[in-house]
């Protein structure tokens, strides 16, 4: 009992200084827990990571609480005992964590309580409690909220405010101006809007600029009509946005004298639909009606107007979704969403717009009250391939000259997006030199090579939503990638077609020579298949993006002539930025003046097609780079991503006193300078969880590039000397390890060693952990917070839902919308 004393007199003496009152009654089976797994490590100088529980009553209180909320986290995260050591039964871990959290909890001091909410805490619910079949907690609901909106949507909110068509919409898909977005999501991978933010002063200055800009804009072409200002007169140059005034609202500004009553009524009930999709309440009318005559008596018609107008506009209810429920409670106290806030819920599952017409007119006709009403709308609206169709991110369609691809549903690709978090690449700083001059670095007006990769990401992305079946293994393990694909198939092949015949045609003849008689002789064919405005034997001071007869059949001695086919646009053309082969391995776009040169390149005009090497979006260069350093792979960040997103697993945050660096060290790889660093007991523990699964990625470097030798960039390496300006100098490569392992799933033929990321892909993508891991995200990202236990059923049936249909995400979308969890309120 030496031990047991040790342990629990200073333990009660330093929890005792936790809650103002009685000291700690430490019960007897939780003393024995710690007896029999902690005092034999945790006590004396030499305790391990510095924790020690004798000698905590010398501590202050905030010393103390930082210790006992370390033992806290490393009893919730399976830490401690550390591996190796005896282990308690899940009783007695359980026995021991509740009594600490609770001695913390009395104290409002648990570390754990302060982050259940945050999206990093999101797989903190056992999996197997959630999975297993077991008791699920009570009847499921989530919190009545006011649920601040997202970007996309703030953005379609202000797009109904001017009641634009479907043209105008796509015309500002990037924003207007003179308008800020107030709200930012989180820059990571994962799912990113919860229900978390509120309003603050920032966003209350944003919002005044912003109603004051919106305002102007919505009475302007009345304020013209009217004769108060040009047509051609704007307060910035720049922004010659000028959409159409209600007629509410020009009724007022060009009448010559005060507004009536029932004028300034349809004009707030107006201003109340376009803005807040509703009804004035009756006080609210009666207000602002009193705003409105009072503001047209000291300004006049239009700004008295605007006045108004600008005021709807700073109601928080225009950034707000409102989620209450109303209507009888049910035995379990809890409300099902109203008609309108089921509406509403349906319209931001699907899409960023608010209900169409069909959604409204179902609230008004009393036709959206059930789950089964709720079912046959979602359904309704994921099979509609018009009402939210767009491109997928449109800060990324600028670059692409209109082709970018659209999709009918781009929130629901967007859920994938957000998981794989593959766009971050674009905000990973990358040295243009290293990759011996291919890769464009983000810059003003582009998002170079990265933007180009996320591109093509985002295409295999929707090109699985779409085809909707197997949709979690098709984007893990699928061979099928797209590269440069800026021609739909049928037409890209017989673009090819074309070009070939023409080769085939003129290989043979003197265009060499006498490039001028060839090309009139067999106008007719390049007119055809090349250019219908016909083409030059050899242009005279030709200008640099003009296509000739000799420039052309150079091109196809490169590429057809060796075996392969060139890129449906030339490599002369205006505006041609597809360069970025080399970083899925394959050879550079043929370039004028270096023909031969390279190893052939082959474009494929029918996408997507098989790259060798390549397994999936975690294999994809776009979410190679978004996981990687600026000059070097990430194996940590990797290894993490793999255990908390695929395999609902946690990671501790890194300690405060750790200097999370790898040592640097010429002669030796990445991997094992890694293993130096966090091979120590201390650091193994969390590192065990993520190292086995990132460093089997090792196979790529960090432009996602395929290797199978590691390269020692040092000074001290150089083998050979860059060759042009933009080049990389070249350095001694050696042999690296991919070996890791996969641990926690349970599953037979998963579980266990992997020889690289190929092997790994391949077993996480039949998994069943996985695939209700990726069901966990999907929750979150309709429902906009994290799971709780009551949340079981509502996730057992999602995962069946998705099994019984042969992997249709569309089925997932459903069973989670027309849930308990997703449809009532407590």
């Amino acid at each position: 009992m030496k031990f047991l004393t040790l342990m629990l007199t200073p333990l009660v003496m330093a929890v005792s200084l936790l809650p103002c009152g009685a000291d700690v009654v430490v019960p007897a089976e939780v003393g024995a827990v710690m007896a029999k797994y902690c005092v034999d490590c945790h006590e004396g100088d030499d305790a391990e990571a510095g924790v020690r529980f004798d000698g905590m009553e010398t501590m202050g209180k905030a010393a103390m609480l930082h210790v006992v909320n370390r033992v806290e986290a490393q009893l919730f995260f399976g830490m401690m005992p550390p591996e190796g050591k005896r282990q308690p039964s899940g009783e007695e871990r359980r026995t021991l964590f509740e009594w600490v959290q609770g001695e913390l909890r009395r104290e409002n001091a648990s570390g754990l309580d302060a982050k259940r909410r945050a999206p990093e805490a999101g797989n903190w619910v056992d999996h197997d409690m959630l999975f297993g079949g077991g008791d699920s907690g009570g009847k499921a609901f989530t919190a009545g909220r006011r649920w601040l909106v997202n970007p996309q949507i703030f953005l379609q909110r202000v797009f109904d405010v001017f009641d634009l068509d479907a043209r105008g919409r796509d015309g500002a898909k990037n924003g207007f101006r003179g308008l800020t977005i107030p709200m930012a999501l989180p820059e990571h991978s994962g799912v990113r809007d919860y229900d978390l933010a509120v309003l603050n002063g920032g966003h209350l200055v944003t919002m005044l600029t912003n109603a004051e800009w919106i305002s102007r804009k919505q009475i302007r072409s009345a304020r013209v009509k009217a004769g108060e200002m040009k047509a051609d007169e704007f307060e910035n140059k720049a922004d010659r946005f000028s959409p159409m005034t209600a007629k509410a609202f020009e009724v007022i500004v060009v009448k010559q004298t005060a507004p009536t009553v029932e004028e300034i009524h349809e004009a707030i009930r107006t201003q109340f639909e376009r803005v807040l999709r509703r009804e004035p309440k009756v006080d609210e009318l009666g207000a602002y009606t009193e705003l409105t005559k009072g503001a047209v008596a000291l300004a006049g018609n239009a700004e008295g107007l605007r006045q108004m107008l600008q005021a709807v506009l700073l109601e928080s209810e225009f950034l707000y979704r409102m989620e209450f429920g109303g209507g009888e409670q049910d035995g379990d106290g809890r409300r099902m969403l109203t008609p309108r806030e089921m509406a509403f819920a349906i319209a931001y599952a699907v899409g960023d717009r608010g209900p169409d017409e069909v959604l409204n007119a179902a609230v008004r006709e009393g036709r959206l009250t059930s789950r089964e009403d709720c079912d046959r709308e979602v359904r309704r609206m994921l099979a509609d391939k018009v009402y939210n169709r767009g491109v997928i991110d449109p800060a990324l369609s600028g670059e692409h000259w209109g082709e970018y691809y659209v999709t009918p549903h781009p929130k629901v690709v967007r859920f994938f997006r957000e998981f794989f978090g593959y766009p971050m690449a674009v905000r990973v700083f990358k040295d243009t030199q290293r990759s011996d001059g291919i890769y464009r670095v983000p810059d003003r007006g582009t998002f170079g090579t990265p933007g180009f990769l996320v591109v093509e990401a985002d295409r295999m992305v929707a090109r699985a939503v779409e085809a909707d079946s197997r949709v979690f293994e098709t984007l893990l393990t699928t061979d099928e990638y797209y590269l440069y694909h800026n021609v739909e198939n049928e037409k890209g092949a017989a673009m090819i077609e074309g070009w070939q015949k023409v080769y085939e045609t003129l290989k043979g003849t003197e265009w060499r020579s006498d490039p001028d008689k060839v090309a009139e002789e067999h106008q007719e064919l390049l007119k055809t298949h090349v250019v219908a405005a016909g083409v030059r034997g050899k242009a005279k001071g030709r200008g640099v993006h003009e296509t000739d007869l000799v420039r052309l059949m150079n091109l196809f001695e490169d590429t057809f002539g060796r075996g392969g086919r060139p890129f449906t646009t030339f490599p002369w053309a205006h505006g041609n930025r597809f360069w970025h082969s080399p970083m899925y391995n394959l050879p550079r776009m043929p370039v004028e003046g270096e023909y031969g040169k390279e190893a052939v390149f082959d474009y494929h005009p029918v996408q997507p097609f098989p790259m060798l090497n390549r397994r999936g979006i975690l294999t994809h260069p776009a979410w190679l780079i978004a996981h990687s350093a600026n000059t070097a792979t990430d194996p940590v960040r990797r290894g993490k991503w793999i255990r908390e997103k695929l395999l609902a697993g946690s990671v501790p945050d890194v300690p405060i006193n750790v200097d999370a660096k790898i040592p640097e060290d010429p002669h030796r790889t990445l991997g094992e300078r890694l293993e130096m660093v966090t091979g120590r007991e201390a650091c193994w523990k969390c590192h065990v969880r993520m190292n086995p699964l990132g460093i089997p990625f090792e196979i790529y470097d960090d432009f996602g590039r395929f290797r199978t030798v590691e390269s020692l960039e040092h000074p001290d390496n150089v083998v050979g000397k860059a060759k042009g300006k933009n080049g990389g100098d070249l350095y001694r490569a050696v042999a690296f390890s991919s070996a890791g392992s996969i641990a926690g799933t349970g599953e037979a033929g998963v579980d266990g060693e992997v020889k690289d990321a190929l092997e790994l892909v391949g077993r996480l993508g039949r998994s069943a952990r996985v695939r209700q891991s990726m069901i966990r995200h999907a929750f979150r990202f309709y429902l906009g917070r994290n799971e709780v236990l009551s949340d079981a059923r509502t996730l057992r049936e999602a995962d069946r839902a998705y099994v019984e249909s042969g992997g249709s995400f569309k089925e997932v979308i459903v069973s989670l919308v027309t849930s308990d969890s997703f449809l009532y309120r407590k």
